[in-house]
This record gives C-alpha cells, structure tokens and sequence, in this order.
C-alpha cells in the first residue's frame, strides 16, 4: 500500500459579524486544516477546537504532530481506525483531543470512500442526499442589532437564537416583533437555577419557541432531569451530551441530544449513537462550532439519519476555504454525487507538516 502522508495547517476563520454567546464574543476563530494522501487520492478533515472543552488550535496541532509514522498503514477499516485513534489518544505522551480525532477521521473516510469510487452517504446507505433544514444562528447583541441579523436572514426559515442573559425575554419580544419564524433557543448553560429556567421555558412557550438548548450548566444534572418533568418545551443536551455519556440517563434530563463531531471526536461512533438514541426514542439534532465547509459536510453525511441540523457554520464565515455541502431554496442539506465527503479546497492548500 502506498505510504501516507499527513499535513495540517492552522487558519484564521473570520466571522462575518461579531458572534457572541452567554460565555462570550469573538471575531475569529482559529482551526486546523487536515490533509490525508495516499496513492494519488487525498482526503480532506476539519479540526474547530473550542476552549469550552479546554481544547484550541496548538493543542490540536501537538495531537497531530505525535501521530507515529506508519500509523495509517495499519489501518484497514473504519472500526479500525477508530479504535486505533482511541488508544493513540489515550497514551499518556499526548493529550486527547477530541476535535483532532474528528478530524483524522474525517480525512481517512474522505480518502477511503474517494477510493473506492463513491459518495461517504452512498458507502454508509444514507437513502437520500438531502438532510433536514438547517437552522440559522442569531447570536446575541443589542435587540436592535439582533433584530437586523433576522431581517438579512429572511431567506432562512428556521431561527437559532442565543440566550443566557438578564434581558432573554426582551430579546424574544423583540425578535417576534419582528418575526413569526420557528425559533430555537440556545441558553449555553446561561439559566442558573430551576426557578429561572422553568419560568423562561414557561414564558418562550408562549412566545411559538420550538426547543431549548442547554438550559442549565451541564454540572447540574440532576437540576435538569427536574427541568424536564414538567418542561412545556422539548430540552436538547449540547454541553451535557459529549458522546461517552450513557443515553438512558441522558434521556432522564433531556428529549433531544445535540451531536456536535468536535465534541465526540468521530463520525462512526457518531452513527452508534444516533441508532441507540432512536432505540430510546431521543430525537437527534446535528450541530457544529463555528467550520468551515469540511466538517459542516461531514455532519451533513450524519444529519441524514437525524432529527434537526444546525449546520450555518460555514455560512457565518467570510473566508471559508472549501466548498462542499448546499442548501435547496428551503435550506434543507443537500449533498453531491463527488466520491468522498464531497468537499473540495477553492485554493491550495498550502504549508502544513507531514
């Protein structure tokens, strides 16, 4: 087999607004761009390291640069490659870093099904190229500023809106001011106790709110578990879900869990889940960080089998350096025929270490 060789590179991701949250604001993020070649083919993959789960671009790199050579050459299927990623991160000489797996993943299963001649969604049996819609985030900001960001959005029919503040139900009165959209709401662990989150999910019931996200931090399990009991909205489990966690007790807390790749680390292990979570009846929702199109083509594929997208990630960046998966004139994912992932660089990539 012919040898492989593996670069990656860091690059700047500049936002085309300023994107703010419950935790804070930034301008740009920084993630690594993954090459895999071997045999003429090259697969592509996408690291977004958050610091939310103590993770970021030099640590991400470090995790790449102690991959032993030879690593791939043993590698002859996926269950394969991921069991031989776990126990690569697990040495203690490294420290695991799940958006580095995701992204090693991700570029062998491009390379691996661009070998074999066809689409990753056609390899796993996915029935259909096209996903669920993909919502659109509106992050946090003045209301009047918040209100602008759903008008230059009207193309897209479903609102995610971030939440977490003192001002939450002022916010969601001035954007139905403005809109009668779906809306979907991401606190980000921004609702401290019981008593605040029940009153706000009581209040955006009445406000035609579809869902919350993460309500509560994710240390308050049992908090959120008496959250649900009497919930009038659907609970989805971002910060709470990480991918390891036993699903039967994630369903005691929570309706729908929030697969993100960067925070599970891997597109197959992520298919497990889906397929346990529809066995409990946990509808499943496909997110992202703040990617480019790789890695929102990846969680394109897995969207396939799940519930809801949030998959904008790409489209809140103004230099996104690949292109991949489209959205139909209803922003339902759409993937293509190309083999692989589906995704290709609009420039050469350059620099990047092997």
């Amino acid at each position: 087999m012919s040898r492989f060789r593996l670069d990656f590179e860091t690059v700047d991701l500049h936002l085309r607004q300023p994107f703010t949250i419950s935790r804070g604001t930034k301008d740009k993020v920084t993630n690594v761009f993954v090459k895999l070649t071997a045999g003429g083919i090259t697969g592509y993959g996408e690291a977004a390291p958050n610091t939310r789960y103590e993770e970021d671009a030099d640590k991400a790199i470090q995790f790449l640069e102690a991959v032993p050579d030879g690593f791939f050459g043993r590698i002859n299927s996926q269950d394969q490659l991921v069991k031989s990623l776990d126990d690569f991160a697990s040495q203690k000489s490294v420290q695991s870093m799940q958006s580095a797996k995701s992204a090693i993943e991700m570029a062998w299963l491009d390379w691996y099904a661009k070998k074999e001649g066809q689409a990753l969604w056609k390899l796993w049996g996915a029935p259909s190229p096209k996903g669920p819609q993909t919502s659109f985030t509106i992050g946090l900001g003045a209301i009047d500023i918040m209100q602008q960001k759903v008008k230059d959005a009207k193309e897209y029919p479903v609102l995610k809106v971030k939440l977490g503040t003192d001002r939450d139900k002022e916010i969601i009165r001035g954007l139905r001011a403005v809109t009668d959209k779906p809306i979907r709401v991401d606190a980000n662990e921004g609702w401290k106790t019981v008593e605040e989150a029940r009153d706000m999910i009581g209040f955006l019931a009445n406000q035609g709110i579809e869902l919350v996200e993460q309500p509560m931090p994710a240390a308050m399990f049992e908090e959120m578990a008496e959250l649900k009991q009497d919930s009038p909205l659907p609970l989805a489990a971002d910060e709470s879900f990480m991918g390891g966690e036993s699903l039967e007790e994630i369903a005691m807390a929570f309706d729908i869990i929030n697969i993100k790749l960067m925070k599970i680390g891997s597109m197959v292990k992520s298919r497990r889940v889906i397929e346990r979570a529809n066995e409990l009846g946990l509808k499943v929702m496909i997110g992202c960080m703040i990617e480019s199109s790789i890695a929102n083509t990846a969680g394109a594929v897995l969207a396939l089998w799940a519930d809801y997208a949030d998959l904008d990630g790409h489209l809140l960046i103004k230099n996104d350096p690949y292109r991949g998966l489209q959205l139909d004139v209803e922003k339902h994912i759409i993937l293509n025929e190309k083999p692989g992932l589906g995704v290709e660089p609009r420039t050469k990539m350059g620099g990047g270490q092997s």
